[in-house]
């Protein structure tokens, strides 16, 4: 098993009022950095900019996010996640590969307008970065972006490409290098995270199985346990920034730090008895799963959506609820307890 990776061992911003405060906090909390060093060598857009460059894309992605560009695609998603977990009915059901990934893909490719491209994007696996006997590599996704943003040079792109390569952002139109890094975004930001949503949402049923019925007749419920499965488990944990201190120095020197996300959801100052799911859970108090501040996540609206799709799904395919076959899993303690953060594989079957 490999150790913790290099934003892992970061220091940590941890804490629900703290890591609020400064994912507010761009002028001292930058996103002006690269990640993932290992697999790419250009930053991922708008997600490693700050203002103005950041609050520019922002606002040319928001449209793709928006509920009249979504609309449409609720009948596909909903078709989709019923086609892929109807099997649950007669036999096991893996949900990383088996709904998650193909779900996943399906959603974007139709999004973007490249529906062409979803058998190339499922062969990478759950991760955008691929395994390749543990090694992580960007190849595969780079040449994708190459050859499309080359496409929306030319008008056949798809919607987002092709946009990228005539709308001035900022008066300008952006690079190659900046068109590529907002197709990484966008490819690889809305991929294992919702599957990892995905396969939280079908373990914490079945670690609570009570709470079936009343999610079969409530919709209002089901939006509750959706949050609270984002809140228990934190698809996205961590985040990198650049601390420039109370002076706002060079982010070239100042030192990195890690925004716990996992650790606000947790928070027990802020959230009573925080390991626990409760569908009773004041929706004042907002968990901080999607990011906070200039940087949250700008695909939320449409995880909801494929999170909502596969939950009745599930309903529906096992009336008498569901248990765990197999788990394999990457967990964080929180409270004591230890709760899924990522999933490798999750099989389940009827009861």
């Amino acid at each position: 098993m490999s150790g913790p990776s290099r934003v892992e061992r970061l220091p940590r911003v941890t804490g629900y009022d703290a890591v609020r405060a400064a994912g507010r906090n761009f002028e001292r909390f930058s996103s002006l950095h690269q990640g993932d060093e290992d697999v790419r060598d250009y930053r991922q857009l708008p997600l490693e900019a700050d203002p103005p460059l950041h609050s520019a894309l922002r606002a040319f992605l928001v449209p793709f996010f928006s509920k009249g560009s979504l609309a449409p695609h609720q009948h596909h998603i909903d078709a989709d996640a019923r086609a892929l977990i109807a099997p649950l009915a007669h036999s096991e059901l893996e949900l990383v590969r088996g709904v998650g990934l193909p779900l996943v893909v399906r959603t974007i490719a139709r999004l973007l307008d490249r529906e062409d491209d979803i058998k190339e994007w499922a062969s990478w696996g759950p991760s955008v970065w691929g395994d390749h006997d543990g090694r992580r590599d960007g190849t595969a996704l780079l040449g994708f972006l190459e050859r499309a943003v080359d496409e929306g040079a030319a008008g056949r792109g798809g919607r987002l490409f092709n946009l990228l390569a005539a709308t001035p952002i900022n008066g300008m139109v952006l690079s190659r290098e900046e068109q590529i890094g907002v197709g990484s975004l966008l490819l690889a930001g809305g991929r294992d995270t919702v599957m990892n949503l995905i396969s939280g949402i079908a373990w914490m049923l079945a670690m609570h199985p009570t709470h079936a019925n009343p999610l079969r007749s409530d919709a209002a419920l089901r939006a509750t346990f959706i949050e609270e499965t984002l809140r228990l488990t934190t698809p996205l944990g961590l985040m990198e920034r650049i601390d420039r201190g109370d002076t706002a120095g060079n982010p070239a020197t100042s030192p990195h730090v890690g925004l716990d996300f996992a650790s606000a959801n947790h928070d027990p100052a802020t959230f009573t008895c925080p390991a626990e799911l409760r569908l009773d859970r004041p929706a004042r108090t907002p968990h901080v799963a999607f990011g906070i501040g200039p940087h949250a996540c700008v695909g939320a609206p449409l995880a909801r959506m494929e999170a909502h799709a596969v939950l009745g799904a599930l309903l529906d395919a096992a009336p008498n609820g569901w248990q765990i076959v197999h788990c394999e899993a990457q967990y964080r303690t929180a409270d004591g307890r230890e709760v899924p953060a990522s999933f490798q594989r999750l099989v389940i079957a009827a009861r």
